[in-house]
């Protein structure tokens, strides 16, 4: 007896702990007009930085074309205009570009090419590369559960000593990420590694493209 009544209990833990280990579908839209609490592509976030912000381990963060900056501050909304802001990807989480959005007859449908997602560097005066963001993504501290996948990645400007000559596409100490279906371009390093740097770091890229990328 003792044990038949057990086991609906440990079907419903079973049930509840599976439950935790799925997480959600977060989306990022630059032109959604709704709730701007990521649930949908009608209310989905219109910055990108907002979604990374919610973001934990199992979630994944759909974007729709367009245009997305590092500099978006959560907190006070707006953009600070911060060289050292970037896009800091997150272990067990998958960030993925080239969705339609929510202004199309079906907002899931995906394609990198047609629906291009843009993240820029160009944080300031626009053209103006001295004000750009020195690093435009992150991988740093990641593991290959940290996942970046159908972006173009541009205008990252590393002009500085150290590190923020180093990466300015992407810059990876001690983080191992995963980077698929994406494009470097027309990214600066003064250092080294205009597109991307690694130091003990061993990202896996795959189906990526490296173009006009400089370093001295």
């Amino acid at each position: 007896m003792s044990g038949r009544m057990h086991r609906p209990l440990a079907a419903v833990l079973i049930v509840c702990l599976c439950g935790l280990c799925f997480g959600v579908d977060i989306k990022v839209d630059a032109d959604a007009t709704g709730g701007n609490d990521g649930t949908s592509w009608s209310d989905a976030y219109t910055q990108l930085q907002s979604a990374f912000a919610a973001a934990g381990s199992g979630d994944k963060i759909l974007v729709a074309a367009g245009t997305y900056k590092p500099d978006y501050d959560v907190n006070s909304s707006t953009h600070t205009g911060d060289r050292m802001a970037t896009f800091q990807l997150i272990n067990g989480v998958s960030v993925k570009g080239g969705y339609a959005g929510f202004s199309e007859p079906i907002p899931s449908c995906r394609d990198i090419k047609l629906y291009e997602t843009i993240l820029t560097g160009d944080i300031g005066i626009a053209d103006s590369n001295s004000d750009n963001s020195y690093h435009v993504v992150t991988g740093s501290g990641t593991d290959a559960n940290a996942v970046l996948d159908g972006f173009t990645i541009t205008q990252g400007y590393a002009d500085e000593a150290v590190n923020d000559g180093r990466g300015g596409g992407m810059y990876n100490f001690s983080g191992s990420p995963t980077v698929k279906n994406c494009t470097f371009v027309e990214n600066y390093a003064s250092a080294m590694g205009g597109g991307m740097f690694n130091q003990l770091s061993a990202p896996m890229i795959t189906n990526c493209t490296f173009i006009r990328n400089r370093s001295k």
